[in-house]
């Protein structure tokens, strides 16, 4: 089972990953787009999040879940906006 803190941690740097990925996408939305690395390395970090989501998931207990449900369709739609970009 996933310890509480263990949790909160996760779900702190799902937030910042979140934050970044929108300040990329922004980016990449402007006339000049961004550098198409970055924005691939992106990508790959908010995939390699939800696995970690997904993981995480199963081990949480179940008041621990909701939250991290929640985390995962913020990732999910941050990944929709990415994909739907190019």
């Amino acid at each position: 089972m996933a310890e509480r803190t263990q949790v909160a941690q996760f779900l702190e740097e799902v937030e910042m990953a979140l934050q970044g990925a929108q300040q990329v996408f922004d980016d990449s939305q402007r006339v000049q787009a961004g550098d198409p690395e970055h924005y691939m390395k992106v990508q790959s970090q908010l995939q390699q999040l939800d696995d970690e989501l997904d993981t995480l998931l199963h081990a949480a207990a179940p008041e621990q879940r909701d939250e991290l449900y929640r985390a995962q369709i913020q990732v999910h739609q941050m990944q929709n906006h990415f994909i739907l970009k190019r």
